[in-house]
């Protein structure tokens, strides 16, 4: 499960992509990411976007990714797929190569997750006889 912010641009998601390479014949350069916010059932608000891929290994791709025009906090589906084209935003164009990973996503409006407390705590004293 990943977690983002509603409304926010340039959030990493760090997931595991590679692995997917493996299953398909035809290589792919580019990754289409699909958030859908699903409210019990299944199609929704949405978002597709093609992701900056700031990193990328065996183990792990780091993506960047925006939110914004999901303004709506809860639980999302996403769906990544291996494309061949730097501009695609549709999972049934030809540039799809295939689907590579898909899951559950939460999105929170902009929280604070703790408060720093501003006590003060005195200096021990220690009195020696």
């Amino acid at each position: 499960m990943i977690y983002l912010f509603t409304n926010t641009a340039n959030q990493f998601v760090y997931l595991s992509l590679d692995e997917a390479r493996q299953y398909y014949a035809t290589p792919f350069t580019n990754y289409l990411v699909i958030l859908t916010h699903e409210e019990n059932s299944t199609t929704g608000n949405d978002l597709a976007q093609v992701a900056n891929i700031v990193s990328e290994s065996v183990r792990v791709t780091q993506l960047s990714l925006t939110t914004v025009g999901l303004t709506l906090a809860g639980r999302y589906r996403y769906e990544v797929y291996g494309q061949n084209s730097p501009s695609n935003t549709n999972p049934s164009n030809a540039a799809v190569v295939g689907l590579v990973e898909r899951g559950y996503a939460v999105l929170k409006a902009n929280t604070t997750w703790f408060d720093i407390p501003s006590d003060i705590i005195p200096n021990d004293i220690i009195y020696e006889p």
